[in-house]
């Protein structure tokens, strides 16, 4: 007769040696999806993300592109747990801090009664950096929204057909030169008549998003909402 083993000792056993501890204060949590602990995650520098017509976001976009919301997640600031956290997604590869902000963020929309897009989109790369990063950093992101507002991602209507230079240091006149035309709608039939919210890690002058918001506009979106991780 076979017996049937309890094996769950062993991986209690492997988290007591090798525990899963959160990113920003390294205390042990027991939770392997998240990388915050609760305290950190209730310390996070939340910015006024349920304002999505009145903040600094939105008015980045005003008279270039016709955004219907607009909103950034957390306060990115030299120095803090934010820039920490991104920095180990974007320059590490640790995706897993990307898909949980995502899914921290999702959560946090949803109990504030946030609904109306139809299809995520991550500002894609360009397929050389994709190739020598290895992948996207928004696109972990996209999945832990997904995951929690309940809504597909979309990671191929939207293709980054230029690499262009560094934006650093450029007027804002040079950085709309610098971005104009990068991006080209692959799939524009998954995209027509939909609300689309296009979404980056992090948002400084917003001229990239500019441009991948108008290619999505082009593509015959009904509507586009733009969100980020972060702002500088």
């Amino acid at each position: 007769m076979r017996q049937n083993y309890n094996f769950a000792w062993v991986f209690d056993l492997g988290h007591l040696l090798f525990p899963t501890v959160c990113r920003a204060c390294g205390f042990p949590i027991k939770k392997e999806t998240e990388v915050l602990c609760i305290s950190c995650r209730f310390k996070l520098p939340r910015t006024f993300w349920y304002k999505m017509h009145d903040n600094p976001v939105y008015r980045k976009f005003w008279g270039q592109i016709p955004v219907h919301e607009a909103f950034t997640y957390l306060h990115f600031r030299k120095g803090n747990v934010v820039q920490t956290l991104l920095h180990s997604l974007k320059y590490h590869g640790n995706q897993d801090i990307g898909e949980s902000l995502g899914r921290m963020f999702g959560r946090e929309l949803v109990s504030g009664g946030w609904s109306g897009p139809e299809v995520i989109i991550p500002l894609p790369l360009h397929a050389d950096k994709l190739r020598a990063r290895g992948f996207n950093q928004c696109d972990s992101v996209a999945r832990g929204l997904s995951e929690s507002l309940g809504i597909p991602h979309d990671t191929a209507s939207v293709k980054r057909v230029i690499a262009n230079p560094t934006q650093t240091k450029k007027s804002r006149f040079d950085r709309w030169l610098n971005v104009e035309k990068i991006f080209e709608a692959r799939a524009p039939e998954r995209i027509r008549g939909k609300h689309i919210l296009l979404i980056d890690d992090v948002i400084t002058t917003g001229s990239t998003l500019e441009s991948c918001g108008r290619c999505v506009l082009d593509a015959g979106a009904e509507r586009l909402s733009i969100a980020t991780v972060a702002g500088a």
